[in-house]
């Protein structure tokens, strides 16, 4: 058997290997064969492989291409410098399929890593995006590289995201916005988002904008804006989404309808989001920004089975004239959900009392203490979200649908119940 140097070093751009079939093809390499360190930046052009076994450095920002797919093996560590990050096109995939014995980790370079040390990982896709029928421009990038985003196939694929971990991403320096870690821009259904770690991100976690994407098993430790965003028509489902917020001081754990153009229902070719989620559990921490649970604009929703606990402000705030319509009306709800906070309800605006609506008998949610949230004591270590035995949050919920995407047999309020192996052997909670 051949091997190769363990330190020869391919270079996208500088080698001309921007489109092949990965460096492999370049070097004749065959597997079996120890790989090189590959060293990526630019465009990646045609079916392109990353292996398990060589050591991938994302140098600057690289650019899937459209009809191009970037395979990542499992169990692939990719180290991503500053300005490095990854954008996949409008008519790209990404397939990262990793498993729970050897997840896909996207981490810094650093030896002594930290939030925002990289850009992060964008999905570009051609499902709708509110308020904008030919798809919208995106500004967080090197000026040299453009990216529209959004389109008119609900049923759109960018690939797939299974057991992969994204930390210490969302650098928001020098560039208008940030990615934050994982940005799902105008993702349609045909995308599988399932079983993400966002570990330690600048700016926001995971942010979905537009599009039908639906995400499952999604874990949000550590973050310093809001750990799962959604604006401008995102109308997927989600079920087992935790987002603890631990010592990174955050905004809110769940914003909705930010800065969007939700409200602007009666348009051409728009719509407000309107997703569907199950089992769902929100974290805060003691000097957080923001409430656990912000919904506004015009955002729809319905959401079930959920668990908003350990808010430092406030478990749940409903902002805004179109947000407090849309909940009375129905279109904006929340039942078979514990609140257990110090202060559970806003109640800031005189036309609208968080606490009357979410107490309504008729939505079955239950308004506890801080200490009744059956959640475990948080530290800066692992992350255990299943209840403790005879947690109040162990009964009350409500089946979700068996439709073939949600789990019916979830009878539990939050992501876990007395125990949490989705959750377990393939996540990490690295300080640095």
């Amino acid at each position: 058997m051949r091997v190769r140097p363990a330190n020869l070093v391919c270079v996208f751009g500088a080698l001309a290997c921007a489109g092949a079939t990965g460096c492999a093809a370049v070097f004749g390499i065959e597997e079996g064969v120890l790989r090189p360190t590959l060293e990526v930046s630019g465009s990646i052009g045609k079916d392109t492989t990353w292996y398990a076994d060589q050591t991938t450095i994302l140098t600057g920002y690289v650019v899937v291409e459209s009809g191009a797919t970037l395979t990542i093996e499992p169990g692939t560590k990719i180290l991503a410098h500053a300005e490095a990050g990854i954008l996949v096109r409008q008519g790209a995939r990404i397939v990262a399929r990793g498993t729970k014995e050897a997840p896909i980790v996207f981490t810094s370079v650093e030896t002594e890593r930290a939030e925002g040390d990289w850009r992060g990982l964008v999905l570009c896709g051609r499902a709708p995006i509110n308020g904008a029928p030919d798809g919208r421009c995106l500004d967080f990038f090197p000026p040299e590289i453009e990216a529209t985003c959004g389109g008119t196939a609900e049923d759109d694929s960018s690939g797939e995201l299974r057991f992969v971990r994204i930390e210490f991403a969302g650098r928001n320096d020098g560039w208008p916005g940030s990615p934050g870690g994982l940005r799902l821009e105008g993702v349609g259904s045909g995308t599988v988002v399932d079983h993400v770690q966002l570990h330690r991100t600048e700016a926001d976690a995971i942010d979905l904008r537009g599009g039908t994407v639906s995400v499952k098993y999604i874990l949000v430790t550590g973050y310093e804006d809001d750990g799962f965003d959604w604006a401008l028509g995102w109308r997927g489902k989600g079920q087992f989404i935790g987002i603890v917020m631990g010592d990174m001081q955050g905004d809110t754990c769940i914003q909705a309808g930010e800065g969007t153009s939700d409200a602007e229902v009666d348009g051409a070719g728009t719509a407000p989001s309107d997703p569907l989620l199950y089992n769902v559990t929100a974290v805060g921490m003691a000097d957080q920004f923001g409430p656990n649970l912000k919904l506004r604009g015009g955002t729809r929703g319905r959401m079930f089975d959920m668990l908003v606990a350990n808010a430092g402000k406030t478990g749940l705030a409903i902002d805004e004239t179109k947000a407090h319509q849309n909940a009375n009306a129905g279109f904006l709800d929340i039942r078979h959900s514990i609140f257990a906070n110090d202060d559970n309800f806003e109640d800031g605006e005189a036309d609208f009392a968080e606490s009357e609506w979410a107490t309504d008998a008729m939505r079955k949610n239950r308004a506890l203490s801080a200490d009744e949230s059956g959640l475990p004591l948080f530290t800066n270590g692992p992350v255990y979200l299943s209840l403790t035995s005879g947690a109040e949050g162990l009964s009350g919920a409500i089946a979700p649908p068996d439709d073939g995407f949600f789990d019916p047999t979830a009878l539990f309020v939050g992501a876990c119940g007395e125990v949490c192996p989705d959750f377990e052997g393939w996540t990490a909670f690295p300080d640095r």
